[in-house]
């Protein structure tokens, strides 16, 4: 077959492109066709309008903050000699600063950041979550003890103004201990933030 016509040439070609743009759409790398007189320019995202009702200010965890919440943490635990892990989280559970102090086993670390996240996510003392969890009179949370969360005391969320803005989370020494440190750390912050 003779492949001189122009008909030919043209129709070859034509039938190349679709064979290539539907293989391009297939692995989503072709181009979008729109009639529209924005085709070929880059699209925008839609802006929403937006009242004052539907945003809500909140206040946010600061590194200033974090490091007085440590401070007065490390603090407790120098005064009686505990060997702690300390983590002060933000709200969604996420460590902004963490501290291995002399002594602390290593696991500590892994279990004072898991106390904090916690305590965070739930907005709510890692020890009310052991006690529910815990069998006590035949009744208990045990679908708990299957999430990915620590549930042992030491962890204390910090509150202010009713919204959660992040948590400490201390391991190393008893539950007892380690949940004094962890509320010694949110009453400093709780001090300062009265004052606003």
């Amino acid at each position: 077959m003779s492949r001189t016509g122009g008909g030919t040439i043209f129709a070859e070609a034509l039938i190349s492109l679709l064979l290539l743009y539907s293989i391009a759409s297939t692995f989503g790398y072709a181009p979008q066709i729109s009639n529209t007189p924005l085709a070929g320019q880059r699209r925008r995202a839609p802006v929403l309008a937006m009242s004052a009702s539907m945003l809500k200010s909140t206040p946010t965890l600061t590194s200033s903050a974090a490091r007085v919440a440590m401070n007065a943490a490390e603090e407790v635990a120098s005064e009686n000699r505990w060997n702690v892990t300390i983590a002060v989280s933000d709200a969604g559970g996420v460590p902004l600063l963490v501290k291995r102090c002399d002594g602390a086993f290593p696991a500590s670390y892994e279990i004072a950041v898991g106390k904090a996240r916690t305590a965070a996510m739930f907005r709510k003392s890692t020890g009310i979550l052991e006690d529910a969890a815990n069998v006590s009179g035949g009744s208990s949370r045990a679908a708990l003890l299957s999430a990915p969360f620590v549930l042992m005391r030491g962890g204390v969320p910090i509150v202010v103004n009713g919204e959660c803005v992040g948590a400490v989370g201390v391991s190393g020494v008893k539950p007892d201990e380690d949940e004094r440190v962890a509320m010694v750390a949110v009453d400093a912050l709780s001090s300062m933030t009265s004052r606003i």
